[in-house]
C-alpha cells in the first residue's frame, strides 16, 4: 500500500508542543514510524489498509464510512500525535548533514539535561499509552463496525489487545498446558 499518513504534520504540531516553526519534513518519519509500530498493531493490516484506502479514495467523509471517520479522527489521531512526539523529541535537536551530526542550539532558552528530556518523553508515552488503550477498546467494543479487524492472515499484523508493557512476560509455551507454577520462573539446576 502507497504512503499514506494518518495526520498531517500540522495536526501534530497543533496537537503537542513541538513549535509551529518546526519543519515539516523533519516530524513526517516520526508520524510514519509510529503509525506502523502502533497503529497498524492496534488495528491490524486489514483495517489499517481500508482506512488509507479511504484517505486516498477521499471517500473518508462519506456517510457510509461515519465510523472509520470517527475512530481515525476520535482515537487514531491522538495516539499517533503523542507517539509521533515521543519518537520526535530526541531528534528534534540534532542535525544530520553530510555525515555529521550537529546540536542545534537557541540564543534565548537552556537545553534539557537529559534525566529532564527522558521525564518528559515518559510522560508523552504515559499520555500515548492512555489514548491508544481507548483506540483499542472502542474498537473491541463496536467491531461490527470494522469487519475488517477479524479479517487478518498469513503475513498480516494481527491486531493486538494488550496495550500496557510491565516488563514481565507470562505467556506459556506451547503445550504446556494451564498450570502455572513458581518453577517457570527459576532456571533449574543440575544437581
Amino acid at each position: 500500500m502507497a504512503y499514506v499518513l494518518f495526520i498531517s504534520e500540522q495536526k501534530l504540531k497543533d496537537l503537542s508542543a513541538i513549535n509551529l516553526n518546526c519543519d515539516p519534513e523533519l516530524l513526517r518519519p516520526y508520524i510514519l514510524q509510529s503509525q506502523k509500530l502502533y497503529i497498524e498493531t492496534a488495528l491490524g493490516t486489514e483495517l489499517n489498509d481500508k482506512i488509507k484506502t479511504l484517505i486516498t479514495n477521499g471517500t473518508i467523509n462519506d456517510v457510509a464510512n461515519a465510523a472509520y471517520k470517527t475512530l481515525l479522527e476520535d482515537y487514531i489521531s491522538f495516539v499517533l500525535v503523542n507517539y509521533s512526539f515521543y519518537h520526535a523529541v530526541p531528534f528534534l535537536r540534532f542535525k544530520i548533514e553530510n555525515g555529521n551530526i550537529y546540536s542545534k542550539s537557541s540564543e534565548t532558552g537552556t537545553a534539557l539535561s537529559t534525566e529532564e528530556a527522558q521525564h518528559l518523553r515518559e510522560e508523552i508515552s504515559n499520555t500515548a499509552q492512555y489514548y491508544r488503550e481507548r483506540l483499542i477498546s472502542y474498537i473491541r467494543n463496536n467491531v461490527g463496525s470494522f469487519a475488517e479487524y477479524n479479517q487478518n492472515e498469513g503475513a498480516d499484523v494481527k491486531p493486538s489487545t494488550a496495550n500496557y508493557y510491565a516488563g514481565m512476560n507470562l505467556e506459556r509455551p506451547e503445550g504446556q498446558g494451564a498450570k502455572l507454577t513458581i518453577r517457570d520462573f527459576i532456571p533449574i539446576q543440575n544437581q
